[in-house]
């Protein structure tokens, strides 16, 4: 093979390869906005509730987490692309493959756990540790946490993190629901 022919072929590929990376890098990024992740309707209370929320934005700051600041861990990239994945999988199962009407959204709620990851509410709270001074009110309700004397998750404290009154939008949601489709849960 010319070295002519090597160079355009090598440099053909590294385009190619450059060009599928931004398109999966924005592919990851689509898939893990609240406009996305309330395209399926079973979705739209928790969506209502994020909108209520510091976290969805309604602060003074206009900050907005995605989705997956929150329901993906963030410990590494692998592990950040695997949750996403399985977490997507299971969705489109549960959607396309189950009567997404009979699921208990209420009694969901207590395994919150399961759906927040730890690492995604450490990456942007990361500065609650760093600071350990005595006077920051914010770290010393976080002190044992930090210190590991203390047995509970973020949103073992924090129940309501991330969706504001969900409680209050599911049951508003499905009452909707219901009577428009003249259904009993």
């Amino acid at each position: 093979m010319k070295k002519k022919t090597l160079v355009l072929l090598v440099g053909a590929c590294v385009l190619i390869g450059m060009i599928l990376s931004l398109g999966i890098a924005e592919m990851v990024h689509l898939t893990g906005t609240d406009k996305f992740c309330v395209s399926c309707h079973t979705m739209q209370p928790m969506a209502n509730a994020f909108h209520n929320d510091v976290h969805g934005g309604n602060n003074p700051q206009g900050f907005k987490a995605d989705c997956v600041a929150c329901h993906v861990s963030h410990e590494n990239t692998f592990m950040y692309l695997w949750t996403k994945a399985l977490t997507s999988a299971n969705d489109v199962y549960k959607t396309v493959f189950t009567d997404a009407d009979k699921i208990d959204w209420q009694e969901k709620r207590k395994e919150r756990n399961h759906f927040v990851y730890e690492s995604g509410c450490l990456s942007c709270h990361r500065n609650l540790k760093e600071q350990n001074n005595q006077v920051n009110k914010a770290w010393l309700a976080h002190r044992d946490y930090f210190a590991g004397t203390i047995g509970k998750t973020c949103v073992q404290c924090h129940e309501n993190v991330g969706h504001k009154n969900m409680g209050i939008e599911i049951t508003k949601y499905w009452d909707k629901y219901n009577r428009e489709n003249n259904k009993t849960k």
